[in-house]
């Protein structure tokens, strides 16, 4: 089964991804879903508060609103690791969308940008089966101070003495 690292700790994703074309196929109600965003819009608002959403990092961030903080889970695919826009929608989703719920990466991210992704808003981590599980945890904490405020810790460094 996928694994997940979700607030520094590791269990087993209860989340599973389904892409636009395997929608149809679906019994939504029966389990832990991850639904395109178009197709997360399209659910009455009721069961939006079940199910969950994934977006690309191409995702215009005007597609992102307020509708969005109900959701229970949103994961943001990296196509890459050299592509920063998945660390920008999270900050999007967090700040501006009040979004308070489980803010997962998943998708081409590399150990080195944990700490980062943490920074960002992201408290989960879809993780691959051939990682260093033990690894990853140690690199959320890679740093015990960071100058900019951030999603974790709005105050900068000057502000907090």
């Amino acid at each position: 089964m996928p694994k997940l690292i979700k607030d520094g700790k590791l269990q087993e994703n209860p989340w599973k991804t389904l892409e636009q074309d395997r929608l149809d196929d679906a019994e939504l109600s029966s389990g832990n879903y991850l639904v395109p965003l178009d197709a997360w819009l399209a659910l009455p608002p009721a069961e939006r508060e079940t199910i969950g959403l994934w977006i690309g990092g191409d995702t215009n961030p005007s597609a992102l609103s307020s509708a969005l903080a109900k959701a229970p889970a949103i994961a943001i695919r990296f196509a890459g690791f050299a592509d920063g826009r998945g660390f920008s929608l999270a900050r999007i989703l967090r700040e501006d969308c009040d979004f308070g719920g489980e803010l997962q990466a998943a998708g081409n991210f590399m150990q080195d940008q944990l700490f980062y992704l943490k920074r960002c808003g992201f408290n989960a981590f879809d993780i691959a089966d051939d990682a260093d599980i033990d690894a990853m945890l140690v690199s959320l904490q890679d740093f015990s101070n960071s100058y900019q405020a951030s999603h974790d810790e709005p105050r900068p460094l000057f502000r907090r003495r």
